[in-house]
């Protein structure tokens, strides 16, 4: 609205003619269309919007990464990281950190490592990723409490929550998916805080009183915690799906839920479950097209389900889980996470089976992977005979080293590799240090 009437003003300070040809074009626009709508409704920011990258929890990259990619900048947090971080369409870096004091929310600037804000939130915070908007608006929960900002950090508004909320989703245009630990599902307007259907509890021991309830055991995905894990979401077919333990089950299950329109009105509803064998651990990821959905078993098999019915495609032994999160291109290549210090493999889905395109025994990986529409993979390594890590480029169609990049003074573990649409990689250790790579011609024209 305030977009809007800064608009109206500009056009009456411009010559009539101007005006008139403004208002011409404006109306080509809306002319064209489809439902005559400004579409001012919030969507997921082009670059590395929200967990795994994007909807589906595919840590799959478009852009194309610069030849001459460098170092640009480092900064710490001041406490541990342990959820993967994201980049906006503008390339700001959100990351969350558990920190004893001072802000444990950040928004960094792309050019310097500069706070554009931070936040000090509640409890539960260190578990989420910030989810990000066309418009750089940030959306995240905290225990008891999921809150959008606008650009500048401000609170946009607020909803209470049964639970810890997980890593939001958008849905549908200007639509919000919340899940949280406790198993509460909520939509929400992104605009107007108002539910865009009716809520939904999926276990009865959700406790209003105790959003910490079962919190602790989310980190293993033990019984208590009834959602782990964020959401894997298809826009296109209006589903959802989810790591769940029902309440008093001996292990959690997959489970597909539908949010299409009946009546006119939304309703989520489940459509399958699908137990595997040992249960599910780590979050559901999608394939490009929507017909598979992946997930780990706490066995280290990774499990395709077709995401219509549930039934099982294929399983392989990936000889554990680690960290239970995995790189899926649009034609089929898995890149799994093993645990710290496991080789790097590619596989490649058959349709009824997976096969193993190559192995990498040589490089310990310390990290989650992301495949690339450049027939590449990007992820982070332990440095031969040392602790140190550096950031690894590899060719899929081989697995070659095309580039090897320092992250000084990381050891231990990082969160993943995030891609902004400029090409520009952004990675966080576990201790607590973020690292921004950049063209190394943007880096001497800033």
């Amino acid at each position: 609205m305030v977009q809007a009437a800064d608009r109206r003003r500009t056009a009456r300070r411009l010559p009539a003619t101007v005006a008139t040809l403004l208002v011409s074009v404006v109306a080509l626009v809306l002319a064209g269309c489809s439902d005559g709508h400004i579409d001012v409704r919030s969507l997921p920011s082009p670059g590395w919007s929200s967990y795994g990258g994007n909807n589906g929890n595919s840590n799959y990259a478009y852009p194309s990464v610069p030849d001459d990619l460098e170092l640009s900048w480092t900064r710490p947090t001041g406490g541990p990281i342990t959820a993967p971080i994201t980049l906006s369409n503008q390339s700001n870096v959100g990351v969350t950190a558990t920190t004893d004091n001072g802000c444990n929310v950040f928004v960094l600037d792309p050019r310097t490592g500069r706070k554009n804000f931070c936040k000090r939130m509640r409890e539960g915070i260190g578990v989420n990723t910030l989810l990000v908007d066309q418009y750089d608006q940030p959306y995240i929960g905290e225990a008891a409490k999921f809150l959008a900002f606008n650009a500048g950090g401000a609170i946009r508004w607020q909803m209470p929550v049964i639970g810890v909320p997980l890593s939001g989703k958008f849905a549908a245009p200007g639509e919000v998916l919340v899940t949280t630990t406790q198993g509460q599902i909520l939509l929400i307007n992104s605009q107007t805080n108002e539910f865009t259907a009716p809520e939904v509890r999926l276990r009865a021991d959700a406790n209003p009183d105790d959003a910490l309830q079962g919190l602790g055991e989310c980190v293993t995905n033990g019984p208590r915690c009834a959602i782990p894990a964020p959401a894997a979401v298809d826009m296109d077919h209006e589903r959802f799906f989810l790591n769940f333990w029902p309440q008093g089950a001996i292990a959690s299950q997959v489970r597909a839920m539908a949010y299409s329109k009946e009546n006119g009105a939304r309703v989520v509803r489940e459509i399958w479950h699908a137990d595997v064998p040992g249960g599910v651990i780590g979050p559901t990821t999608l394939s490009a097209d929507g017909n598979t959905v992946y997930a780990f078993s706490r066995l280290g098999q990774i499990v395709a389900l077709d995401a219509a019915t549930g039934k099982t495609k294929w399983s392989y032994n990936n000889g554990g889980y680690g960290f239970a999160t995995m790189s899926v291109s649009p034609d089929g290549l898995i890149m799994p996470t093993g645990v710290l210090g496991a080789p790097l493999v590619l596989l490649r889905d058959k349709g009824d089976h997976v096969e193993k395109v190559w192995q990498r025994d040589d490089l310990a990986t310390v990290s989650l992977s992301t495949l690339t529409a450049q027939n590449t993979a990007w992820t982070v390594v332990r440095d031969a005979g040392k602790n140190s890590l550096s950031l690894t480029e590899v060719s899929t169609s081989d697995g070659k080293t095309l580039r090897t990049l320092a992250l000084p003074e990381a050891v231990g573990f990082t969160t993943g590799v995030a891609v902004s649409p400029k090409g520009q990689i952004a990675v966080a250790t576990n201790i607590g240090k973020v690292y921004f790579f950049d063209s190394k011609s943007e880096i001497e024209g800033q």
